[in-house]
């Protein structure tokens, strides 16, 4: 997972990024595919999940309840990623 150089992503998606990497939600995709991953994710949480995002940005942390928002749509985006 790596920003472009001069593109930082804003704080509550290099979170998503993160939180994708650190909960294993990465760990049944190929390497040659995380790049592509999360830029899908990442695209797809802009438009289909952007009151998780408000949350990250508006509360400064992953509250349980965002925690479970954002728990459930990496997993579903997993299951459908292809």
């Amino acid at each position: 997972l790596k920003q472009g150089q001069f593109t930082p992503y804003p704080m509550e998606e290099q979170v998503v990024s993160l939180f994708s990497g650190v909960k294993g939600f990465l760990d049944t995709i190929e390497i040659k595919d995380v790049v592509r991953f999360e830029h899908a994710l990442l695209n797809n949480i802009r438009t289909k999940g952007a009151d998780i995002l408000a949350a990250i940005r508006d509360e400064e942390e992953i509250s349980d309840e965002t925690d479970e928002k954002l728990r459930t749509f990496i997993g579903d985006f997993v299951k459908a990623f292809a």
